[in-house]
């Protein structure tokens, strides 16, 4: 089969090494899998820490990154949901399988058939590569560690005037947790930095708090209160700069405790506070022990959501010069820290 470019990767040739931009052989799809030519990359922050410390992934050298959108190419065996020329987005595997073929940094990736989606024909595939590793740890953390319903519900008698708490709602994933949170009715008190109130809003947050306001804890649990309702699920986002406890103190003051979800581990030094159930999302496990999950994720509702517009493109996206040359700045990019911003390359 003849290829219309070929296989440009930004590679790890060891742990902890700088990218090198070299062409690699284009992959062949196996049993479920898509191959995709890529016409938008989108970046995580996982990309650079695992560059930096090295985890997640166990072979090199490695091609990293988790979020493609662009045109099936080529299918394997076993694929029924997809054609070739279908326009898709997807989470690619390498942070789960650490296969250098699943990684999302370079010009062909291959993808699961479960962590795929196809997009809508009026979507960019700039718009269309910042969803997967958002929602994938999104809805883990909503629908699998803090329990709530699928969308679109009905939400239980239990969650009645009860919100969701999303600290640091401005980064893609606590944007994709508010569109999951709308979906089902679901109120949201949103925690960012005060200039991304209206955006955040705009996506459905019922109430706004700033992060740097040093009464933020005691303001979102006095609205809650004067608004009739309990704070008893919290999503945090960043875990990170002491994050973890202002987020349980919400629950604790809240006077109900309830289940905190997050994407780091709770400090070890810390001691937790009681009545609160805490645990650490895992995007990953929507390929990994809970492929099920992912395949109504990705195959089912996301599509459908995207068709409907009940989810649009979030945050906003800022594109990167360079192509699949610019991974190495990217991720230098990630690592201070992007404010409500989505960096994009275009392949």
């Amino acid at each position: 089969m003849s290829f219309p470019k070929p296989n440009i990767a930004a590679v790890l040739e060891t742990a902890k090494a700088q990218v090198t931009v070299k062409e690699r052989p284009i992959p062949t799809p196996g049993s479920h899998e898509l191959l995709v030519l890529n016409h938008a990359i989108a970046a995580n922050p996982v990309e650079w820490r695992i560059q930096d410390f090295d985890f997640l992934v166990t072979k090199y050298p490695n091609v990293l990154g988790s979020d493609v959108c662009g045109t099936i190419v080529a299918i394997g065996d076993g694929v029924t949901r997809f054609k070739v020329g279908d326009r898709v987005t997807g989470f690619a595997a390498v942070i789960y399988n650490s296969d250098i073929d699943h990684g999302a940094w370079q010009t062909y990736t291959l993808l699961r058939d479960i962590g795929t989606t196809k997009i809508p024909d009026s979507m960019s595939f700039e718009e269309g590569s910042v969803f997967p590793m958002g929602f994938a740890t999104a809805a883990m953390a909503l629908l699998q560690n803090l329990g709530i319903p699928r969308p679109p519900g009905p939400l239980p008698a239990d969650m009645k005037d009860t919100a969701l708490l999303v600290w640091a709602a401005s980064s893609s994933v606590g944007c994709s947790g508010i569109q999951i949170a709308k979906a089902l009715g679901l109120p949201v008190y949103a925690v960012c930095s005060k200039k991304n109130h209206a955006y955040v809003k705009s996506l459905g947050a019922t109430e706004t708090f700033d992060y740097h306001d040093p009464d933020v804890v005691s303001k979102i649990v006095d609205i809650a209160k004067k608004n009739g309702v309990s704070i008893t699920k919290a999503f945090d986002t960043i875990s990170e700069h002491g994050s973890f406890q202002l987020v349980a103190d919400v629950l604790v003051r809240g006077g109900k405790g309830g289940a905190l979800a997050t994407v780091l581990e709770w400090p070890a030094t810390d001691p937790k506070p009681e009545g609160i159930d805490i645990s650490m999302t895992y995007a990953l496990r929507t390929g990994t022990d809970l492929p099920e999950f992912g395949a109504w994720l990705f195959n089912d509702w996301l599509a459908d959501a995207l068709e409907k517009k009940i989810v649009v493109p979030a945050p906003k996206i800022q594109i990167v010069g360079g192509g699949i040359g610019a991974a190495q700045k990217v991720y230098d990019m990630l690592r201070p820290g992007v404010s409500a911003t989505k960096l994009v390359v275009k392949v």
